[in-house]
């Protein structure tokens, strides 16, 4: 894997059984209709990790998403592409964590924890012999991820020994203290050895190892998660050998944002994805580019991305936007709905750009690269179509000799599916608005269906011309159900450059979006897809808060469903990540200008509300905080002339994480937009 590892809690994933690789084939298209379990226990590809010599191929995959283990039923495999054999690499017995490839691809190492709820095990597996070492003695911070320093040592952060603990009464927190450092050690696979390499006094918040283990990478900061003023992240090269650290580059960042870091095989090279990053007093990431560090040289240069766009921001993938070979490195460019690969060689006068072709160009959604950079192992999927990998030769600028080389959800593609259109409109400020239809499996062009339109969050996330059914945007469980669904991508969405991103800035966060979702509108009853007597909208986080505030002031919605929404920014302003959102696209809080924010706060205009609406929020949600979820629902119960409902789910996040709650979730959702469109 060439990713960073990250300071985040483990998510575990369990096992299946081995077997051998069975190719998808065209088969009949059953007439069975699509259940739940279809969608939100498909099989979900994450993570994938490509030997250097294009030998063999590991990915995980897990039963479902953001559930927690050993629910997610995940599974670690391995693809042997000289036979075209699988193997299933984990115990039927065991759920899987953390996961790694060495560099030399001999091994993975791998975290994993007994079905019935035992200690969590590091397991050391040959991948020739297939022989598995279980260690069952590792340290607590190694449980949160690793990643392979050189052969037989595993990197990871923690404490420094010796910190001194605070002693005074009572079980307290104390608001915006600042950390405790965070810093690098190893762990010997060997003999248990843990060694501390770093003597940081700040917080490492990423790092990744070179391939040969002579460096690591990292950025940190001294409070990553300062929301008064923005952090200012220093990124530092250390040497393991003599302990000796390079800053090559220091950039102020938001806390919420993360960006990738990938080696050149050969260790000489670090590519580093550098945010830029708008805001108006807290930054967030609107686009990126690369910047290339040679440790040997001591040298900082930026990789020419001649790409208005920049880079793929996709938080729905765990690879990352950037794949280095030999000379060069791929790249995974914005471009709304459909990413482009491009390939990026060094040359003697500078960097070459070209822009490959090929069948599956614009539905690749992550990839990883033979050392020489002539085979692709790549994701493809698009909004109609789940997630396979391909292999494929890079031929001058050309994608060729594409090959599916797994084959998930075999059950799920025998069942009607539909079909999926990417289309654009004139939006807000006459711009040009792009999104994704998704049309019911019986659809009969000429004929007008009712519509849901489906609202992402972020607001600086992309609805992809890809596969993105979860429990959070069940979109084929919504067309089943008879609905056509637009998904659009709004002012403030990203991959459509840093001006789009920026422009909801400074009081436009509301209105720009409510416009172009109501031009959308016209634009589908223009083509006679629609039926403007039958519509509804459903959103989560983002997608909720818009559409609290979207029917305050249009009333042509039968019904309205809000996932972590709020109206209410002043007690949303009490968590971390609402003040650093109000910071972010408005010129004051609502503390220091209440004024501005009575015409668009949506508690302040319920009784306009004639929708009715169904609110959903987890209790332990630290996004959207359940106290401004309940003043916005209790605003609107009591203004609003049309039923409104709220279902809080206890003990969950701000994304559900027990399956009994998804399918809640799912069948109150569809519920309620039947009842108020479809049988009304």
């Amino acid at each position: 894997m060439r990713y960073s590892v990250k300071m985040i809690g483990f998510m575990i994933a369990a096992v299946i059984m081995a077997g051998s690789l069975a190719f998808q084939t065209a088969c009949a298209e059953s007439t069975e209709t699509l259940t739940n379990d279809d969608i939100l226990k498909m099989e979900i590809l994450h993570h994938f990790h490509l030997a250097a010599d294009g030998t063999k191929l590991v990915y995980l995959t897990t039963e479902g998403s953001d559930l927690l283990p050993p629910e997610d039923n995940g599974t670690l495999r391995m693809i042997d592409l000289e036979t075209r054999s699988e193997v299933v690499l984990s115990s039927p017995n065991e759920s899987v964590s953390i996961w790694s490839v060495s560099p030399d691809g001999s091994r993975v190492a791998y975290l994993s924890m007994p079905r019935d709820g035992d200690a969590i095990v590091l397991t050391i597996q040959d991948l020739s012999t297939m022989a598995k070492e279980k260690i069952d003695d590792v340290p607590k911070e190694l449980l949160a991820g690793f990643e392979w320093l050189g052969t037989d040592r595993l990197a990871f952060t923690g404490t420094p020994d010796g910190v001194p603990v605070e002693e005074l009464p009572g079980d307290v927190i104390v608001m915006d203290a600042i950390p405790d450092p965070v810093i690098l050690k190893s762990y010997s696979v060997q003999d248990g050895d843990v060694t501390p390499l770093t003597a940081n006094v700040d917080v490492i918040y990423a790092y990744h190892p070179s391939p040969d283990g002579k460096y690591i990478v990292f950025k940190a900061a001294p409070y990553p998660e300062a929301w008064l003023e923005a952090p200012t992240f220093r990124y530092v090269i250390l040497d393991t050998a003599t302990g000796t650290e390079d800053e090559f580059m220091a950039l102020v960042e938001g806390y919420q944002d993360e960006n990738e870091f990938a080696w050149s095989p050969d260790s000489s090279v670090v590519y580093v994805e550098r945010m830029q990053n708008g805001g108006l007093h807290y930054p967030v990431r609107y686009t990126s580019d690369i910047v290339a560090f040679c440790p040997a040289t001591k040298v900082l240069e930026e990789v020419p991305m001649n790409w208005d766009r920049k880079l793929l921001k996709d938080l729905f993938n765990d690879d990352v936007e950037m794949e280095p070979f030999r000379g060069g490195v791929y790249a995974l460019l914005a471009d709304g709905t459909n990413p482009k690969v491009a390939k990026y060689t060094r040359t003697g006068d500078g960097w070459e750009m070209a822009l490959l072709s090929g069948e599956h160009q614009g539905n690749i959604f992550a990839l990883e690269s033979t050392e020489d950079g002539s085979v692709l192992c790549y994701n493809y999927n698009t909004a109609s179509v789940p997630p396979q990998i391909y292999e494929a030769e890079v031929l001058g600028q050309n994608i060729s000799s594409t090959e599916q080389i797994t084959s998930l959800n075999e059950y799920l593609l025998r069942k009607p599916l539909g079909s999926s259109e990417v289309v654009e409109w004139t939006g807000a400020q006459n711009e040009t608005v792009e999104g994704v239809i998704r049309y019911p499996a019986d659809y009969e062009p000429g004929s007008r269906y009712p519509l849901v339109f489906v609202i992402h969050g972020g607001p600086t996330y992309t609805d992809f011309d890809g596969w993105r059914d979860t429990w959070e945007f069940p979109y084929h469980l919504i067309t089943n159900a008879g609905f056509v669904t637009l998904s659009a991508n709004y002012h403030g969405s990203s991959n459509y450059g840093f001006e789009f991103a920026e422009s909801i800035e400074g009081g436009h966060y509301y209105d720009l979006p409510i416009d172009d979702f109501e031009r959308g509108i016209e634009y589908l009853a223009d083509r006679g897809i629609i039926d403007e007597d039958g519509m509804g909208t459903t959103g989560w986080s983002n997608g909720g808060i818009l559409t609290l505030a979207w029917i305050t002031t249009y009333d042509g919605l039968k019904a309205a469903v809000a996932g972590a929404g709020t109206a209410d920014q002043n007690s949303q302003f009490s968590n971390t990540n609402g003040a650093v959102m109000t910071k972010m696209y408005f010129d004051e809080t609502p503390f220091q200008d209440p004024e501005a924010y009575i015409p668009i706060m949506g508690a302040f205009h319920a009784e306009n509300v004639s929708t009715p609406l169904l609110m959903l929020n987890g209790l332990e949600d630290n996004s959207v905080v359940p106290a401004s979820a309940i003043s916005t629902y209790r605003a609107y119960r009591e203004a609003s002339g049309a039923e409104v409902k709220m279902i809080l789910f206890e003990g969950e996040p701000h994304h559900l994480k027990k399956y009994p709650d998804q399918v809640r979730k799912v069948n109150e959702e569809i519920g309620w937009l039947k009842k108020y469109i479809l049988e009304s």
